[in-house]
């Protein structure tokens, strides 16, 4: 009995340190070694339920079956960024069967489905995970963006106003960001708000699309205040500050995103483009 524990709970140990090792990898763009990771703690979190459903420990079983399939879910987004979309599929459907009021598996079949280029399946997918997380910020951005892929570029607007207009009810929808570079400025001290550059970038990308120029402008403003380290937010701002003739502005954008990426040719070339405009004066 004792070794048999001891088993189980060397087991426990190596799939929590696979699970932690493919958190970090798939934060850090390494998606094949998340994808390892995430099996190996799937498949050692599932041993470990089949001992406690054979002992009859029901408890247990359930708590050691949903880690694993907590893994699972993480092995398909890393699928997913792979671009193994139909492998992808697989999984959150397979996790949908377990966990059907689930908003993040409804998501997660959302982003799936965008990416094949099934979109009205992706919006009915983002609809259901708004029924079990109403109001979602990132659930709604996910629904804008559909739309904006669509060409639905009034109904996108609408989304993402209502999105950015929601309030967030998680701690992962809140950033504290410390004082450094933002767009025009610089923070004084920590600040407190809601996460959602994502959401203004896309804004501003529909206003562009819209020829609404000045209003885009200032959504890649706010969403840069938001997070400062937002790339296409810097790579887009700075290219519409140039056409406003702003090229001290645009060029800090440029050197910004040449920090974040390290040979972007688009911000490379906007550099110097700015640097030739500066040095013309």
């Amino acid at each position: 009995m004792a070794k048999m524990a001891n088993t189980l709970k060397e087991l426990d140990r190596l799939a929590e340190e696979a699970y932690r090792k493919g958190r970090i990898s798939f934060q850090t763009g390494r998606f094949e070694e998340a994808l390892t990771a995430y099996g190996e703690a799937a498949d050692a979190w599932d041993k470990v339920a089949g001992v406690f459903f054979e002992k009859g420990k029901e408890a247990s079983g359930k708590e050691f079956l949903e880690k694993a399939g907590d893994a699972r879910s993480c092995y398909g987004m890393a699928l997913f960024k792979l671009e193994r979309y139909e492998e992808a599929l697989g999984i959150v459907d397979a996790a949908l069967e377990l966990k059907p009021e689930s908003p993040v598996e409804w998501s997660n079949r959302g982003f799936v489905l965008s990416a094949l280029n099934r979109n009205e399946e992706a919006l009915k997918a983002f609809e259901n995970a708004l029924v079990f997380d109403p109001e979602s910020p990132k659930i709604l951005t996910s629904m804008g963006i559909v739309y904006f892929r669509m060409g639905l570029l009034e109904k996108a607007l609408e989304i993402f106003d209502y999105a950015l207009a929601a309030e967030p009810r998680k701690a992962s929808d809140w950033a504290c960001k410390i004082p450094r570079f933002s767009f025009f400025s610089r923070n004084k001290a920590p600040i407190m708000k809601p996460d959602n550059a994502g959401t203004w970038y896309w804004k501003g990308s529909v206003l562009l699309e819209l020829g609404e120029k000045e209003k885009a402008l200032n959504a890649f403003r706010t969403a840069l205040e938001s997070d400062p380290d937002h790339l296409d937010a810097l790579l887009t701002g700075g290219d519409l500050l140039c056409e406003f003739t702003e090229y001290v502005e645009a060029f800090r954008c440029y050197v910004r995103a040449l920090k974040l990426s390290p040979g972007n040719e688009a911000a490379s070339n906007g550099k110097e483009y700015c640097e030739a405009k500066i040095n013309a004066y």
